[in-house]
């Protein structure tokens, strides 16, 4: 995508619209150079994923310096930092990319494609007072990820091992359970478990009694 193209535009929703043609352009140019069908996408592994960002990124997202002012704060990216609703607008269609074609959401993904580096979304989110940039990319990201890892556990695609893991060690998932479903199994206590053991045979020899646990 040409930055002329970019300044010859006047509002959020205008500059939205040509990334989000660029981006489909350049996943279409991804498929005929790879010679891979657009349905191939739905199933090519996480790792073949990242390949596609990171050819979109090259098309639509690299500033070209020779036609394009470096900034200072995103030398690696041609995005507007100081526009708070392109931000938004530009993870809202990461985050639908991921979603279409049944991919994780991460940090790592958005910043492939769209070359904002994890530690400039990592400043935005700990000086949230700054002109620049969007504090709230990086809590979406989080979520999204959680999400999208679970429809992928749900939907049995990927490793389930894999992404039970991710899910327990960044989000407290249990054997698969979301936060907050948690149930734990407790023993019976044992006069319980003598009574059920005992009713209804009395042929069965006699357990010895155990005493009631002090209260």
């Amino acid at each position: 995508m040409q930055t002329a193209e970019i300044q010859e535009m006047t509002t959020t929703e205008e500059i939205t619209g040509v990334y989000n043609n660029s981006i489909e352009e350049s996943i279409d140019s991804y498929c005929t150079e790879h010679n891979l069908e657009k349905k191939d996408l739905y199933t090519i592994d996480q790792s073949r994923w990242n390949s596609v960002l990171l050819y979109v990124y090259k098309q639509v997202f690299k500033p070209f310096k020779h036609n394009a002012p470096v900034r200072r704060f995103n030398e690696k990216s041609n995005i507007d930092y100081a526009n708070k609703n392109l931000l938004d607008n530009i993870t809202d269609i990461y985050i639908n990319l991921c979603y279409e074609y049944s991919k994780e959401v991460s940090i790592m993904g958005f910043s492939k494609l769209t070359g904002i580096t994890p530690e400039t979304l990592y400043e935005w989110t700990r000086h949230a007072e700054i002109k620049r940039g969007s504090s709230e990319i990086l809590k979406r990201l989080q979520s999204e990820r959680e999400e999208s890892l679970s429809n992928k556990l749900t939907s049995g695609k990927g490793n389930p091992v894999g992404i039970l893991g991710i899910l327990n060690r960044h989000y407290g998932w249990n054997m698969g359970q979301p936060r907050g479903q948690e149930t734990r199994q407790t023993a019976p206590p044992i006069p319980e478990m003598e009574r059920k053991y005992l009713q209804g045979d009395a042929n069965r020899p006699e357990l010895p009694q155990f005493p009631e646990e002090s209260r």
